[in-house]
Formats: structure tokens, sequence, C-alpha cells
């Protein structure tokens, strides 16, 4: 399932394509930590050249949805380009980063003279509904323990090289996690200390090391 949706061949061929053919078109923009980009035009797409953000939703009254983590070749705003309308979706640097902004008159050029261009933006708009389809499946379908083994189990994958005994790159507090998998604090930490206990997991400095992504598998209830 996520080995197959994080193919990182086939990421990095799309990565790199994008980056080929976009990071001298557009304007260059530099963005600090814990900006959130909110865009209301739906005639441009954005490039990641430098750093990271994460994808979000958030309610009226607060509550929020982290879906989706780009990186250095990553594209976003895709979707409301060929849409042409808002999926009311925000994004927030979680590194200082630098993007570059492709206008629609840019891109349509672009398009005319290359139409094999349209695979890589349909193949980057797949892979995010295929993660969404996921994530309504995982809480609707998962109890506790199995979101949370959902949640490394997709970290896993997305990592370069996956293998056991591999250390996830990213620094999660439990109350991240928690908002990621939309569970309590609590209930992250009792799971995560049960992952512990089966030897599934290792906590280094804060990060953690996957060391059974197979028994891992067993906690979840998706695909059928």
């Amino acid at each position: 399932m996520y080995e197959t949706m994080f193919d990182q061949n086939a990421q990095i061929e799309m990565d790199k394509f994008f980056i080929e053919n976009f990071a001298n078109e557009g304007t260059v923009k530099w963005y600090e930590k814990g900006v959130v980009l909110d865009p209301t035009n739906h005639n441009h797409i954005y490039l990641v050249l430098e750093g990271e953000l994460n994808q979000m939703m958030f309610s009226k009254n607060g509550n929020m949805i982290n879906y989706y983590r780009l990186l250095k070749g990553n594209i976003f705003g895709e979707i409301d380009y060929f849409d042409t309308d808002r999926s009311y979706v925000v994004n927030k640097t979680m590194k200082s980063c630098k993007l570059v902004i492709i206008n629609r008159e840019i891109l349509e050029k672009k398009l005319k003279m290359h139409p094999e261009m349209y695979a890589y933006f349909l193949t980057s708009i797949v892979k995010k509904y295929r993660i969404i389809m996921l994530e309504l499946a995982n809480h609707k379908f998962n109890n506790a323990l199995g979101r949370l083994a959902d949640f490394f189990i997709r970290l896993y994958y997305a990592e370069e090289n996956p293998i056991n005994n591999v250390i996830l790159d990213i620094v999660f507090t439990h109350e991240d996690i928690a908002n990621r998998v939309g569970l309590n604090r609590v209930t992250v930490t009792k799971g995560i200390k049960t992952f512990v206990e089966l030897d599934l997991i290792e906590l280094i400095d804060r990060r953690i090391s996957i060391k059974d992504i197979k028994g891992l598998e067993k906690f979840t209830n998706i695909p059928i």
C-alpha cells in the first residue's frame, strides 16, 4: 500500500522534472518557519526549492487535519489550478522555505509545448487523493492503536530507503502526533509505550526508530 504509494524512484523522477522545468520560470520567494500560506488565487502553482511545509485544513472552531508533507521538488496548488476553485487547504512552513510561484500564463505555455507534462501533474494530484482516501479509511476502520500504527507506517515508507531500524527524520512531540492522527495526547503516549514494549519501535533522542514494520502493520485494518 504505502510502499507503492511512496515509490521513491518515481518521486525522485517527478521532483527532478518539476525542478528542471520550473525552478527558473516563476517568482522566487523566501518564507520563515511558522508562516501559514493560504493561496486565494487559483492561477498559481508553487514549487518547493528548499525547506519543508505541511498541508492542513482547519475547522471553524480551530480543529486541524494535517495530511501531507511537502519537501524539495514537491508542488502544491495544482488542484486549485486545474479545478479553478479553492480546495480550502493551507500550507504551513515547518522550516525556512524557498518557493517558486509559477503563474498560469507561464504554465499554459509549457503545457501547450509539452502536453506530456500533464501526466506529472495528474500523478501529484492522484497521490494526494489516495492519501486522503486512506486517511478517511484509517479514521473509520482503525482503533486508536491502529491509527497510530498507520501514522508510523506512512512515515516509514516515506523515507528515502526504508529498512528496519530506520530512524524517522522528523522530531515529533506527543502533542504533534496527536494532532496528526486525531487522538488525544494521553492516548498517543500510551500507544507509543505499547509499541516500545512490543519492540516494534524505539525512542532515540526524541526520534522514532522503526524496528519491526511488519509488526506495526498487524495493528491496521486497511486495506482489505
